[in-house]
């Protein structure tokens, strides 16, 4: 009888020891995928959005910009490129429609936007079998159809970020790039940016809520933490009563910018960066090979690269400056805050820099 239970405790041990191993074979597969996951990068563009009305806004409940900005990097001066409304060159030609510049900025990685023979990030992740979405909440973006699916079409914020949530769980976007409109309904002045009861602030609470729906589907789905965001603007806003962006104006040019994701510093501010910076960024969390910029040859350009500067300051274990060309701020600068309100002013001092960079 004493055999008998030494036999069944020895079997029960055996069986025990197998379950364990199978347990722990699970585990080790389950953490292997988890690490294996391929990332999804979300540039999410509210327009027009400035600093000081995105801290209003969260000052004001939009908890879920404040969740971005205490859990990553926000940039202390962001600049776009000239946010002029097209882009014209010399010969009177129009070669990106009604897109302004900063849109280009954040997809090439440029300066200026001579022809459309530019790599961008949505070729970039085609390359390498990443599927891409654009969603535009607005008719001027139909000239960027280089993303695998495109919508450039006046609707509101929560299409925009519907359409991205579909193209994610149903095509598998790995590149999603959503640009809300909305909030320029509201604009009545720059005085809006800082009273917490104005429309403009609730339309940017409306742009959070979009963003917060956007955060509790990519949870459910399982994607959330492997997700990069960029929080950001294509330009500022003017200091007229009416929606608009001049040159002329300096506030045109200011954006917010905040950067979010695996091995990103958290809660934490950066000086300075660039429209251009972003396409750089993005390319660079889809774990790509950079961006190559003017694919042909380009007439006043030496340098057929891209232009934007790559943010190693925004990684944890980082210091937080580095060597910045500033090339926007010192335009600026050079023009009192106040150059002229025509894209080939711009493009001239930018031709400039980039031909006689060291």
């Amino acid at each position: 009888m004493k055999n008998f239970f030494t036999l069944i405790s020895v079997v029960f041990l055996l069986v025990s020891c197998n379950q364990l191993k199978q347990t722990k074979k699970v585990s080790s597969a389950s953490l292997i995928k988890s690490v294996e996951k391929e990332p999804i990068v979300v540039q999410f563009i509210i327009d027009g959005l400035m600093k000081d009305a995105a801290e209003t806004a969260m000052a004001a409940g939009a908890e879920n910009l404040k969740y971005f900005a205490n859990n990553g990097v926000v940039v202390e001066a962001a600049y776009s490129n000239s946010p002029v409304g097209r882009v014209k060159l010399p010969d009177g030609t129009e070669p990106w429609g009604g897109a302004s510049p900063p849109n280009i900025g954040m997809h090439t990685g440029t300066h200026v936007f001579e022809t459309q023979d530019l790599d961008d990030i949505f070729l970039s992740a085609r390359r390498n079998g990443i599927k891409s979405v654009y969603v535009g909440g607005h008719t001027l973006y139909d000239v960027f159809k280089t993303p695998d699916v495109y919508y450039a079409e006046i609707m509101p914020d929560q299409k925009v970020v519907e359409l991205g949530m579909k193209h994610i769980k149903e095509d598998g976007a790995r590149l999603v790039r959503l640009h809300l409109q909305e909030i320029r309904d509201y604009w009545k002045g720059p005085q809006d940016k800082t009273n917490p009861d104005a429309a403009y602030i609730k339309g940017i609470l409306n742009a959070d809520a979009q963003l917060g729906k956007l955060m509790s589907f990519l949870k459910e789905e399982g994607l959330w933490d492997t997700t990069f965001f960029i929080i950001s603007a294509d330009h500022g806003m003017g200091t007229l009563t009416k929606s608009n962006h001049l040159s002329e104006q300096l506030s045109s040019w200011q954006i917010y910018m905040n950067f979010y994701g695996p091995g990103i510093k958290k809660g934490v501010t950066i000086p300075y960066a660039e429209s251009p910076d972003v396409a750089l960024m993005t390319n660079h969390f889809m774990g790509l090979t950079p961006l190559k910029g003017y694919t042909s040859k380009v007439e006043n350009l030496k340098q057929l690269g891209t232009t934007g500067t790559f943010l190693k300051n925004i990684f944890e274990g980082t210091p937080k400056t580095l060597n910045h060309p500033q090339w926007i701020k010192k335009y600026l600068e050079e023009n009192a805050g106040s150059p002229p309100n025509d894209f080939l002013h711009y493009r001239a001092a930018m031709l400039n820099e980039i031909n006689n960079k060291p």
